[in-house]
């Protein structure tokens, strides 16, 4: 109720996501008081499910042609990205005093759960790696929605016009794709795969939207769903938090501020190159999570499709790419083990 209460009055004060940021807020300031519990796992799930469906909707014939055109671009900005985590990896190592497996998949960008287990399953410290991506959401989280409410760029925003004006999905189909997408959201957990409880949902929504449907979410439902994220994100800055690893904490914090600033360069680059707004680069390159990542280019108009996609490939990236990366890392003497 809280969380639902800090999203209306952040909507009230016209602050940018004010569903996803006004929770995120609230939600933080309990926390670091000691005056609220953990978000139920469910809760979570739930929101992730809400999203996925959203995000899927969006995949149309028409936007997946648009996609397609710019994969050789989405691949080029996964690597940049693992570029910046093997970057930003020796920093943190020399700032916070940590092993190189500790570092690089603390300065990974995305998977935060999975890269906490896989740190783990090295060796590493997986307590810090999962400091160091929170603080890196939260930043993100932060920081690009005022970024992209400043710089409101509507020159080229086609993939959102593409979608803007479908008809509000029926009960009866989201209710199926719903359950649809639990289900094989519940199957993929089980087998341990990352993000299951959002990507699952927007594969099944994806494939609906694909064959000609072509409706949307309600917004009701989406300001639910973007509840229950950033009262999942503000969880976790307890008092505890910010003091049982300060070292780790603030090179987070100036890891994530240096990644945003050449983030922001490289994403000037690609909207020059490919003739994408300025901002849906930003979003779509920014060392975010994907759930929060769209959920802001959703809200803002600014493509989401594409926006997931670009944050999509680079998820898979990190997964399969980060133990491979900090081998040779180490291997080069780039990090020390």
């Amino acid at each position: 109720m809280w969380a639902a209460l800090c999203g209306a009055g952040a909507q009230e004060l016209n602050v940018p996501l004010p569903w996803l940021l006004g929770p995120m807020f609230g939600i933080a300031f309990l926390s670091f008081a000691g005056m609220t519990e953990r978000q139920p796992a469910s809760a979570r799930r739930l929101g992730q499910l809400v999203i996925g469906l959203t995000l899927g909707l969006y995949f149309t014939s028409a936007v997946i042609s648009e996609i397609s055109r710019l994969a050789g671009w989405m691949v080029l900005a996964a690597f940049f990205c693992l570029g910046l985590s093997a970057l930003f990896a020796r920093f943190l190592q020399q700032f916070s005093n940590v092993s190189g497996y500790t570092a690089l998949y603390a300065s990974a960008i995305g998977a935060a759960g999975d890269m906490a287990i896989q740190a783990q399953r090295m060796g590493a410290d997986g307590a810090a790696v999962a400091t160091s991506h929170a603080v890196r959401v939260m930043i993100v989280v932060t920081a690009i929605p005022f970024a992209a409410d400043f710089y409101s760029d509507t020159a080229l925003r086609p993939l959102a016009s593409l979608t803007s004006q479908f008809p509000v999905i029926g009960w009866p189909e989201l209710g199926t794709i719903g359950v649809i997408g639990a289900g094989l959201a519940w199957v993929l957990n089980r087998w341990r795969l990352p993000n299951p409880w959002l990507l699952a949902p927007m594969l099944v929504a994806a494939l609906y939207a694909a064959t000609g449907n072509e409706t949307r979410m309600p917004d009701f439902i989406v300001a639910g769903g973007s509840v229950l994220i950033g009262w999942s994100v503000g969880q976790y800055m307890t008092r505890d938090f910010f003091t049982s690893a300060p070292k780790v904490v603030a090179g987070a914090a100036l890891m994530t501020i240096g990644m945003l600033l050449l983030s922001f360069l490289f994403a000037y680059a690609l909207s020059e190159w490919i003739g994408i707004a300025l901002i849906t680069a930003i979003v779509s390159t920014s060392p975010g999570g994907i759930a929060e990542m769209a959920i802001t280019a959703k809200v803002l108009g600014l493509g989401a499709p594409l926006v997931t996609a670009f944050h999509f490939l680079r998820l898979i990236s990190v997964i399969l790419l980060t133990k491979a990366l900090g081998q040779k890392l180490i291997a080069l003497g780039w990090l020390k083990e």
